[in-house]
């Protein structure tokens, strides 16, 4: 069977297991890498893949330039590493080889780095209040933008939600297909879970007046356009820009900032990075303490600016 077999039938399993349409063009992407690493050491069937083979793999992919000619980001490599992991773990179970050679093959070392951009309280303030909530777009985007606030929801969750999604009654949310596959229930900020409610109740049934939208989703889907249809990506990072824009914050606002944002605030106001872990879907704890160090770059900045030795003078 060719690789281009292969990779249709993998397509096959991932949709039917219920994994996001919307992520499989970059898995895609990822196995396409591989079947380049495969011809550049002449190898024509994955049953002649060993795991000697696959160690130069990650070596390989660092001196392969990207489409834009730069050298290849540490999390980039270890997203197409664990491609490569999945699919040989899925040919494997599905009885296409014998063995696993890519079960040892490792990730590699990812640097710690900060969020750079996070919005302080102020800010988020004004940019949630910068919508013109008379008008049905105007609301729509205000609901939206106070969910993203108050779970720090990823773009993807976040358009995939569904109005079944929303618990009014406990103020909760449902996440359906997290990253890695992974349910999850959030809680929902008072001012949110209200915002949300009305527009449930009256901005989306206006928005819909009786269009069906595209295969019927925009009778499920939570977030819709004028014209019934699911919000893309590009426009939910158009929405979050313009209201940063229209607020006067100089920041560059993305939905992700708004993640990072949601977290940072949960942790400096002493949530236990345990919750916070949780409600984000993070799968190891070591990426949500992140957030604790930017508590701690605060107080160090705090300390420049207030402590009477670091000011030059004395009290």
């Amino acid at each position: 069977m060719s690789f281009a077999d292969l990779i249709a039938r993998y397509r096959a399993h991932w949709l039917e297991h219920g994994f996001s349409a919307f992520a499989w063009p970059a898995q895609e992407s990822h196995l396409r890498q591989f079947a380049a690493f495969m011809a550049a050491h002449q190898i024509e069937a994955v049953e002649r893949v060993t795991r000697a083979i696959l160690a130069d793999f990650p070596g390989w992919l660092y001196h392969t330039p990207t489409q834009r000619g730069t050298v290849r980001a540490a999390a980039s490599t270890n997203r197409i590493i664990g491609t490569v992991r999945a699919f040989f773990r899925f040919l494997h179970a599905s009885g296409g080889l014998g063995h696993d050679p890519a079960a040892e093959l490792e990730y590699i070392k990812e640097p710690k780095r900060l969020p750079r951009v996070i919005l302080t309280p102020a800010e988020a303030r004004k940019i949630i209040e910068a919508p013109n909530t008379g008008t049905l777009l105007g609301y729509r985007d205000r609901a939206i933008l106070e969910v993203l606030y108050a779970t720090g929801l990823r773009k993807k969750e976040l358009l995939a939600l569904t109005v079944a999604d929303v618990d009014q009654e406990n103020q909760l949310l449902r996440v359906n297909d997290g990253k890695g596959g992974k349910d999850r229930v959030v809680p929902l900020s008072r001012i949110a879970c209200s915002f949300l409610e009305s527009y449930v109740n009256a901005v989306r049934p206006q928005l819909l007046r009786g269009k069906s939208g595209p295969d019927g989703q925009a009778h499920r889907t939570l977030f819709i356009s004028l014209e019934a249809a699911p919000l893309g990506r590009s426009t939910l990072d158009q929405i979050v820009s313009k209201y940063a824009r229209l607020s006067g914050v100089k920041k560059h606002v993305t939905p992700h900032v708004w993640r990072h944002t949601c977290a940072t605030h949960l942790v400096r106001n002493r949530a236990n990075l345990r919750h916070v872990q949780e409600m984000l879907g993070h799968r190891a704890l070591t990426t949500t303490e992140r957030y604790l160090h930017l508590t701690i770059t605060d107080l160090k900045e705090a300390h420049r600016k207030f402590h009477p030795r670091e000011r030059g003078r004395e009290e």
